[in-house]
């Protein structure tokens, strides 16, 4: 008998669903979304047949229109842009983020450094990077520390909201004695972020198998596939339906489900009724 247990704070985040919400409500004649709304192929395709379009810049959007700025959040230049084409702006960016631009903005007007810890290229912390007057640095692992040239500098640390704590408080520390200055730090990883890497790595302990449900560039899903490895040799990442076959599980007898922040509800709900009508 399979036993199938599901994280209990799967699915949805708060910021996401706001997002989702936004674009399932809104008329969708004239309205446009700056980047995927959320890294799940599933919620881009739906947005999408609603008639909503995806750009990639501001300056793909008819002047006069409507532009929804993502739960991932935008520089500053992105406003000023969408201010000069008289665009109707549902700003969706999560609160969280909004929180950690307002700090990266403070501490640029104040002639300081800010030391972001994640990835270089995603979204959210590119978006950061848009409010910091060219003052910010961009650390993703403790290696890039060295490079950065910090000694002489007042530096602001703060982190990409899907930070793992662990990485964070490694760079921090390092920075904190290659420093000669103050330091202040701000631990802006958003508490639902670590509320769903702790269960899954509680889950992934107690579990012969895990699935791991999201879109394959949801960086908050990654970092759950790595978190539950650790803890657990045999953990599948999928993406969506086409990729599940029962024959992986069919033989484990603790099977743990584990998705996103971007990833949908009814996904988790799908594979959680598959796995329950073939075993």
């Amino acid at each position: 008998m399979m036993r199938v247990t599901v994280a209990r704070s799967s699915g949805f985040c708060r910021g996401v669903r706001h997002a989702v919400e936004t674009a399932e409500r809104i008329a969708a004649d004239g309205v446009y979304v700056l980047g995927e709304l959320v890294h799940n192929p599933l919620v881009t395709d739906e947005i999408a047949r609603r008639g909503i379009r995806t750009v990639s810049s501001v300056e793909e959007v008819p002047a006069g229109a409507t532009v929804i700025l993502r739960s991932h959040g935008v520089g500053k230049a992105v406003y000023e842009a969408c201010t000069a084409r008289g665009l109707r702006v549902e700003d969706c960016t999560c609160p969280f983020v909004k929180r950690t631009q307002k700090i990266v903005r403070r501490a640029a007007e104040e002639g300081k450094t800010i030391v972001i810890v994640g990835e270089k290229s995603h979204p959210e912390v590119v978006g950061l990077v848009g409010w910091s007057e060219g003052c910010a640095v961009v650390v993703g692992s403790e290696e890039e520390i060295g490079a950065a040239d910090l000694a002489d500098k007042e530096v602001v640390i703060v982190a990409q909201t899907t930070c793992p704590e662990e990485i964070f408080g490694k760079i921090v520390k390092i920075v904190s004695k290659v420093c000669e200055k103050t330091v202040e730090i701000f631990k802006t990883i958003c508490y639902t972020t670590k509320e769903r890497q702790e269960e899954a790595a509680a889950l992934a302990k107690t579990c012969d198998a895990v699935l791991v449900i999201g879109g394959i560039n949801s960086s908050n899903t990654n970092r759950l596939y790595e978190i539950c490895r650790r803890h657990c040799a045999n953990v599948f990442r999928l993406a969506d339906a086409s990729a599940f076959r029962f024959e992986d599980l069919k033989n484990f007898k603790n099977v743990g489900i584990v998705s996103g922040a971007s990833t949908p509800d009814k996904r988790r709900r799908f594979f959680l009724r598959w796995i329950t009508t073939q075993k």
